[in-house]
């Protein structure tokens, strides 16, 4: 059966008259009416958010106790020990607060615990906080589920206050003080805050209760540049939606880590190739995240710790110079492991792919999962064993709440937690087999989340000029929840035929409409190559158009997400 290109919405009467008041192109302000942009307030709200909408970091019901906690520990000279996570998350969030510590002259100690002791406050981490003399621990990005050990620091005498965004509200920990925006009972207004971005509204709650004369200073106002960078390294890395308070805060962030002085973040961004353009939320993902991931993947999550921290600028670059060598390690890792996987994965007959091996690199189980995930269309779950325990990652692209389908097997499991796409867990090797048939099942009985964006409108060739599409990106950052605009473009017929793009599973070709003519990338489109070699049109287009990356006056390119043959 001919599938049918999807149906687009009438033309709005209030987009011409919008375009004249606000002075933007008609294209750019008919994606804001799709959006649900229709006055020239909104539209200016959108397009330059503001840091001063923020909620107020109080309205967290455990703020009030954190605050105090804190000042406390300040006033009797405490040591306090923050807690992390190995990704990007975790440490950008971890270096934010220990940053603004520095700035209170408190003694504060970053801590990123091993990969292989495990996700979360582990046995390893209480051992280490107690070893230490900490009598304050502050979490970034964990904690929420770590009821044992949680419940042993606070009887040892040690204050916990968590801050995170991971979880569910069974077997929750009972800490001094918990911040989570994504608990119900939380009081926050935007559940959608990254790891970074609570740890942040901490520091935030924390200023706000001292003194006016630091919030005045010159150190504070470099310390919030830093910390907008280091909210959009983690909010990106962590796949957040980008609306709400984390489209401000990425909104800002991006810039900020192209202003920055941090020796740190300097360095990293020319390990990127980054330092003399800016980065997007794509260099993020791409360029910038691996690097910091690849710490916690293939080495420790403390060289990551080591750059971000980095006091001069020599100093920084060793420190990049390492994350470097940890990413190419990575590199040669995954790729053995992924050929290993896709072998496997073909042999799965079932609605999941889930795997186990006691030779596999538990650091880039996540990466080959999401690959594996985007290859089959199925979920996938991959297992390191080392002894009797097995630590895996998972990773979904169809819809499918995998944190929840992890929940339905949550008696067969040491433990589990994430995210929707994205999650972690432990098993046991006597209990693989049984996880993996209940996997399966709850994957074929939990419901789907179908709600992909769709389009925002038609577009003809015509309208698609360097400088309309390149104020697109005005309609930015872009990201989960907030993604490029996508058109839909009829009567597109091919010229030429198609050819194979460098990365081997897209499509060149060009189209042409009206006689203006427009070059195409088919994304995974490797699969149409012969219906597309025989076929000339006409076409529906679905595309997301940008400038080539050879520069800003660069050609438009269409990113085409699918096409729908029309009947001749």
């Amino acid at each position: 059966m001919q599938r049918a290109a999807p149906m687009t919405p009438p033309p709005d009467p209030r987009e011409q008259a919008l375009a004249r008041t606000v002075g933007l192109p008609p294209l750019l302000v008919r994606v804001l009416l799709a959006r649900g942009h229709d006055s020239p307030e909104s539209v200016k709200r959108h397009l330059r958010p503001d840091l001063g909408s923020l909620h107020d970091p109080f309205a967290f019901h455990d703020m009030p106790k954190a605050v105090e906690r804190i000042r406390k520990a300040l006033r009797s000279g405490e040591k306090i020990l923050i807690h992390g996570d190995y990704d990007v998350d975790g440490i950008s969030g971890t270096v934010l607060l220990h940053k603004f510590f520095g700035l209170l002259s408190a003694t504060s100690r970053p801590f990123i615990p091993a990969r292989a002791d495990g996700y979360s406050i582990s046995r390893a981490s209480v051992d280490a906080i107690k070893a230490g003399g900490h009598s304050l621990v502050i979490s970034v990005d964990n904690g929420t589920n770590a009821v044992a050990s949680i419940a042993e620091l606070q009887a040892a005498g040690i204050d916990v206050i968590v801050t995170d965004h991971h979880g569910t509200n069974e077997n929750r920990a009972q800490p001094f003080a918990l911040l989570n925006p994504r608990l119900p009972d939380a009081g926050y207004p935007d559940r959608d805050l990254a790891g970074v971005g609570v740890a942040f509204r901490l520091a935030a709650g924390v200023a706000s209760a001292l003194s006016g004369s630091l919030l005045q200073s010159a150190e504070f106002a470099e310390f919030l540049v830093d910390a907008m960078g280091y909210i959009a390294l983690g909010t990106v890395a962590d796949v957040a939606p980008l609306r709400g308070e984390n489209r401000t805060l990425v909104h800002h962030g991006l810039m900020a880590l192209g202003q920055s002085r941090n020796p740190g973040v300097r360095a990293l961004m020319d390990t990127a190739g980054l330092l003399h353009r800016g980065a997007d939320t794509e260099d993020i993902a791409f360029r910038l995240a691996p690097l910091i991931n690849a710490a916690g993947r293939v080495g420790h999550g403390n060289d990551a710790v080591a750059l971000l921290c980095a006091k001069g600028y020599h100093e920084a670059q060793v420190a990049a110079k390492v994350l470097e060598g940890h990413n190419e390690e990575r590199r040669r890792v995954e790729r053995l492991l992924q050929d290993e996987v896709l072998q496997l994965a073909a042999r799965e007959t079932g609605p999941t792919v889930v795997l186990g091996a006691d030779h596999w690199h538990p650091g880039v189980l996540g990466i080959v999962a999401a690959r594996i995930a985007e290859t089959t269309h199925k979920p996938c779950v991959l297992v390191a064993f080392s002894g009797d325990v097995g630590r895996g990652s998972g990773r979904c692209t169809n819809g499918l709440h995998l944190r929840h389908a992890l929940g339905a097997c949550a008696d067969l499991l040491v433990a589990h937690g994430g995210h929707a796409a994205a999650a972690g867990l432990e098993v046991t090797r006597d209990r693989f087999e049984a996880f993996r048939a209940r996997f399966a099942e709850a994957c074929t009985t939990l419901p789907r989340n179908h709600d992909d964006h769709g389009v925002d409108g038609t577009a003809a060739f015509a309208e698609l000029d360097p400088h309309t599409v390149r104020k697109l990106d005005l309609l930015g950052p872009f990201g989960m929840g907030s993604p490029r605009p996508r058109f839909l473009t009829r009567g597109a017929m091919a010229v030429g035929q198609p050819f194979v793009d460098g990365r081997g599973q897209d499509l060149r070709m060009r189209f042409v409409v009206d006689g203006c003519i427009m070059s195409a990338r088919i994304v995974r489109g490797l699969g149409r190559f012969e219906e597309l070699r025989a076929k000339k049109g006409p076409w529906s287009l679905v595309h997301s158009p940008r400038i080539a990356r050879s520069g800003e006056d660069g050609p438009v390119l269409l990113d085409v997400h699918d096409l729908f043959a029309e009947r001749s």
